[in-house]
């Protein structure tokens, strides 16, 4: 294997980032009520091919590989500080990022073992990863405030690392590419690093064609399949932009909440947003050409937040797969279904006191982006006990009474229990029952 390592003037080698990357030492096994626990600690990445998800654990030094449904089918060992990674075309490689070996895996995909391992050169620590231009591209940090992207001729018998010529990066930043422009490469600036450039690799090296300082410090970026348009997640928003690729303007925002830090599209070109403050929400699913959530995504309790760089699609577009921070313990995954689905939204408004003897009325709304069916009824509990089976009038409204038997605080809830074209949906508010 041939080197090419441009020299550097001066500076102190950056030893490690770790800004963005997530760790866990809580001593005890996790317990999730819906999602996977998986046999690690820390987290770095989410990707999926077209029979595993592939997680990369820099602390455990290893990449934990699942099949479709969860199941724990490998941990990869020995990929020092593993980070990002990326497949190759045809899905048979898998590449790690290992920044602690200054090198990168080759992992056989049916096999699960690693192949073959590609140094970077001394104190490169490569961490994001991308296939374009018949070449595997890597952002590395040389120097502090010295970072740049290479390439790897890796389909060679002979490969040839080439760490470029241009030191315009001032940290590693994140890379993406589509085979619908297999000689394209977009890299943007990750965390605090400013600017995004693209680039056209089919010459074997990056010649810029486009560049901006006005996007920068993403936490995930995606690029849509039809490779025009970048979606990228960035910490301090409240939205998920999106980006022309061929001048790099904005042309579109998803208002997802706080604060966005994921992003994956489907082969069909539906974009899965993901924030780690929600509130009630996870995850936005916005289809093609649409910058209103078809569905609003809950992710099992009681595990936390989002992981950054946490979601991944199957690639038939079937399943959703996100990583999470749980309470405690291990790295928790969720798999989503029923993707065809959009969300049953419920409204629902009740006086917060009513005087005891008199009857409460409740009313509200379910709507969705996809009508209801006209015969569409919701299910009212008092305190988990059904009280009522309501039905959906035209435009959404429906209307409940109720009179309990004490007085005292009583907890309504209304919920549609789904159908062929919307998944669940539920809503409650609490009522005072005075004397």
């Amino acid at each position: 294997m041939h080197v090419h390592i441009r020299r550097f003037a001066a500076g102190t080698v950056l030893a490690a980032i770790i800004a963005s990357l997530t760790l866990f030492v809580s001593p005890g096994p996790a317990r999730a009520a819906d999602g996977i626990v998986l046999p690690v600690r820390s987290h770095w990445q989410t990707l999926a091919d077209s029979h595993h998800v592939y997680i990369s654990a820099p602390y455990d030094d290893v990449v934990v590989a699942t099949d479709h449904d969860g199941r724990v089918l490998k941990t990869i060992e020995g990929l020092d500080g593993a980070r990002g990674m990326t497949l190759s075309r045809d899905e048979s490689t898998l590449y790690v990022a290992l920044p602690e070996a200054d090198a990168i895996a080759a992992v056989d995909t049916t096999t699960l073992t690693e192949t073959r391992r590609f140094a970077t050169g001394a104190d490169t620590e490569p961490e994001n990863l991308a296939v374009a231009g018949g070449k595997l591209w890597f952002s590395y940090q040389a120097n502090l405030f010295d970072a740049g992207i290479g390439s790897i001729s890796v389909a060679d018998a002979d490969p040839v690392v080439d760490l470029g010529d241009e030191a315009v990066w001032y940290g590693k930043p994140q890379l993406a590419a589509s085979q619908a422009f297999p000689d394209r490469l977009v890299a943007v600036g990750g965390e605090t690093v400013p600017g995004t450039r693209v680039y056209d690799v089919s010459s074997g090296t990056a010649q810029e064609t486009a560049h901006s300082d006005t996007i920068g410090g993403v936490s995930d970026l995606a690029m849509t399949p039809d490779g025009q348009t970048i979606v990228t997640a960035y910490g301090s928003d409240y939205f998920h932009s999106q980006w022309r690729i061929s001048d790099l303007t904005e042309i579109g925002r998803y208002e997802t909440g706080p604060y966005p830090n994921s992003v994956a599209i489907a082969p069909n070109g539906m974009v899965a947003a993901g924030i780690v403050a929600g509130g009630d929400w996870d995850v936005y699913l916005y289809q093609p050409g649409s910058t209103t959530a078809i569905r609003k995504i809950a992710l099992s309790w009681p595990s936390m937040d989002l992981l950054a760089r946490g979601l991944s699609w199957a690639p038939d577009g079937n399943r959703l797969f996100a990583t999470r921070l749980p309470y405690l313990g291990e790295v928790t995954l969720d798999i989503v279904t029923d993707l065809h689905k959009a969300s049953s939204d419920i409204t629902l408004q009740a006086p917060a006191t009513v005087q005891f003897g008199k009857s409460l009325t409740g009313h509200g709304t379910l709507s969705s982006l996809v009508p209801h069916p006209a015969n569409a009824r919701v299910t009212v509990t008092r305190d988990g006990v059904p009280i009522a089976d309501v039905p959906v009038a035209a435009g959404g409204t429906f209307t409940f009474r109720d009179s309990p038997p004490l007085p005292g605080w009583y907890r309504y809830t209304v919920s549609y229990a789904g159908d062929t074209d919307h998944v669940a949906g539920t809503a409650d508010v609490i009522v005072d029952f005075v004397n």
